[in-house]
């Protein structure tokens, strides 16, 4: 029997021991980040489970988040990066890295459908930030951008920096510069970019904005 445990608590301590060697993720999922900011009913779902989003909730990678039309949500990344989720938008953390300091190694979201709102924290060295959807990819360094995905269709505005997008069919990809836009239809090589209006810009930040 190990030390410090009462024989009276002994099968509850082999159960959660048995727990941990048949399903080694159950207990040891690798954190992606925690819920900041919240408007309305939205869901997490890890594991097979579903549940209400909470402030302070730690969200895992693997695990996706669920925005219904009428919420909001806004994720802080182990690295320090910022996801503002809008309504309508469902999104899987792939994967997010960080090394010993925190330092954003590889982070890799899923867009399944909807729009988010990503201020990239910035690094000491190269490292890749990524945003996959049904038709292509937006990879970024350190920036503040917006991509909307869906089914047959991406779109990409970007505030600072500068966001490169690649068509999932064709390989081909543009680099997006600051307070510019860009799209991909499936299928196709992406639209050449163009200069994005204030209104365009407010329409988009309006959409991701929790108070």
């Amino acid at each position: 029997m190990p030390r410090g445990i009462c024989p009276r608590k002994l099968p509850a301590w082999l159960a959660a021991t048995a727990l941990l060697v048949l399903v080694p993720g159950a207990a040891l999922a690798a954190p992606g980040g925690t819920v900041v900011g919240l408007f309305g009913g939205c869901f997490i779902e890890s594991g097979g489970g579903r549940s209400a989003a909470k402030i302070g909730q730690s969200v895992a990678v693997g695990d996706t988040v669920e925005v219904p039309t009428d919420g909001k949500l806004k994720l802080r990344l182990s690295d320090g990066s910022v996801v503002s989720v809008a309504a309508g938008t469902r999104m899987t953390l792939t994967t997010v890295g960080v090394d010993s300091g925190g330092q954003r190694q590889d982070v890799h979201l899923s867009l399944a459908q909807g729009l988010l709102r990503a201020v990239v924290a910035p690094v000491e060295r190269p490292a890749s930030f990524e945003v996959d959807t049904a038709v292509g990819t937006a990879a970024v360094r350190s920036t503040d951008w917006f991509v909307e995905g869906s089914a047959t269709a991406m779109q990409v505005g970007v505030l600072s920096g500068s966001v490169e997008m690649t068509s999932a069919a064709t390989k081909r990809h543009e680099t997006i510069p600051a307070r510019w836009g860009a799209r991909l239809e499936a299928g196709r090589d992406p639209v050449p970019p163009r200069v994005w209006s204030k209104a365009e810009f407010d329409a988009v930040i309006a959409r991701t904005d929790v108070k």
